[in-house]
């Protein structure tokens, strides 16, 4: 089950992704150096990307903000100490990293990194699906907040902005090369506007916007 990770588009450091002396690597790691497809087999790791305060942490980052562990804190209810090691293990499966340090010198800030990773989650074993359904339904459960926080408040909007969200389905009768086709053709259309967490490249008037495609078959009777 492939899982992808809202990038930035800027070309990354090397050395990304290796394993420290010692550490067995969390997955194998294929493709180009701006878009990594990192293979997850064992249900430990991927499990570890679903814990609650890991989405908070990386939903925060995924904005552009350069965060500290304090402040992450503050999102995930947790300790600065707690949660200074969950950023630790997602620098582990790239996706967070130190950023400079800031003009007062005191706590390192954390930042996105600069890949665009996509997480292949194995789900050929009972304990790899189960580990990969917590991870995509950590996702829809963050999705599904986001849509609620708009909807609830959708009439305070700005009235150019009241009418953008859209909520639809359609069920089709497709192969499995079609569907995979419309996967792809879906994420052709949002490919332009990657690549805009900086401040610099963002457009005036716009706003963080999520996006949610799901392409998935009903349960075969």
């Amino acid at each position: 089950m492939p899982v992808d990770r809202s990038p930035r588009t800027t070309q990354p450091r090397s050395g990304r992704g290796r394993p420290r002396a010692g550490e067995t690597p969390p997955g194998r790691r294929v493709g180009s150096p701006a878009e990594d497809t990192l293979h997850l087999q064992d249900p430990r790791d991927i499990r570890a990307l679903a814990h609650p305060a890991r989405m908070a942490i990386i939903n925060a980052l995924a904005s552009g903000d350069e965060l500290t562990a304090t402040e992450c804190a503050a999102l995930t209810g947790l300790s600065p100490s707690a949660t200074a090691y969950h950023l630790k293990l997602l620098e582990r499966y790239d996706f967070a990293e130190p950023a400079p340090a800031r003009s007062d010198g005191r706590e390192r800030p954390w930042r996105a990194t600069d890949r665009r990773t996509r997480f292949d989650l194995d789900p050929s074993t009972p304990a790899g699906a189960a580990a990969a359904a917590s991870v995509a339904l950590a996702y829809f459960d963050r999705s599904r907040a986001v849509g609620e926080e708009f909807m609830a408040t959708e009439h305070e909007e700005p009235e150019e902005w009241q009418d953008v969200a859209s909520l639809a389905n359609a069920d089709l009768w497709l192969t499995a090369e079609e569907s995979r086709n419309v996967t792809a053709a879906l994420a052709a259309v949002l490919e332009p506007y990657r690549g805009r967490r900086a401040l610099a490249h963002r457009p005036d008037g716009s706003r963080r916007v999520r996006v949610m495609n799901l392409v998935v078959p009903h349960r075969k009777p």
